[in-house]
């Protein structure tokens, strides 16, 4: 229970950037002390900075610790399955697929489950065992895994994606600024993503509405270098 309480929690959060202890207990129908209980365990786990009376969701912490899969899967979760459904009608019977390890990559697995002959290669540990669900063909890259996010990264990895050609890789990042810039705050990550590009026929980012006007340090290649972003209405080329 404490748990949906914390993903509860930290939904607010990422809605309203700060939330108050009175306000948490109120919604949540808890006691106060339930819900600073609640807090300190979202801070050991580097989710959140508590302060007087509440406690903040600041992107610099979340940087630390590479946005924790918890964390993604909250964010625009709504926006992702219109985004996941229009990628997944691009993948023919009997494509190869790359999927990154991000969670906009990972809602598309369940519009691929009609798709015949498919095999799917994925550096995403959730990833693998939704498609070991649906029985889809599936090649994992192995690597070293990043625990926070759930991704699998290193020279075992990359080598991996470099050894296999695909019809289309789907990705996603944190942010895509003004000029067209895909960037992120994990350099690990990128580097595989940037390898499943370079080995694909076709390649998309896969970016909710709330990512766009961002840019992060670490570049990733720029739209003009991919076949098209898909938002969560249409598909920018």
């Amino acid at each position: 229970m404490s748990k949906e309480r914390e993903k509860a929690i930290l939904e607010k959060l990422l809605k309203n950037k700060r939330v108050t202890v009175k306000d948490l207990a109120r919604e949540l129908y808890i006691s106060e002390p339930s819900v600073r209980r609640d807090l300190m365990s979202l801070e050991k786990q580097n989710l959140i900075k508590r302060v007087h009376g509440g406690a903040v969701l600041e992107e610099s912490a979340l940087s630390k610790t590479r946005i924790p899969f918890i964390v993604r899967e909250l964010e625009e979760s709504g926006g992702k399955l219109l985004i996941a459904k229009q990628a997944a009608e691009l993948v023919k019977d009997g494509n190869v697929v790359f999927l990154d390890a991000s969670t906009s990559a990972y809602n598309v697995i369940d519009f691929l489950a009609d798709k015949k002959g498919i095999t799917v290669v994925t550096n995403g540990v959730k990833a693998l065992l939704k498609l070991a669900e649906y029985g889809i063909n599936t090649i994992s890259t192995g690597g070293a895994l990043v625990s926070s996010c759930l991704a699998l990264v290193g020279e075992e990895a990359y080598k991996t994606v470099e050894s296999i050609n695909a019809d289309v890789a789907f990705f996603s990042c944190r942010g895509v600024s003004d000029d067209g810039a895909l960037t992120d705050i994990s350099p690990e990550e990128n580097y595989i993503r940037i390898k499943m590009i370079k080995n694909s026929a076709s390649a998309y980012a896969l970016l909710t509405a709330d990512k766009w006007g961002k840019k992060y340090y670490h570049n990733l290649c720029k739209i003009r270098d991919i076949d098209g972003v898909i938002c969560e209405d249409k598909i920018v080329k």
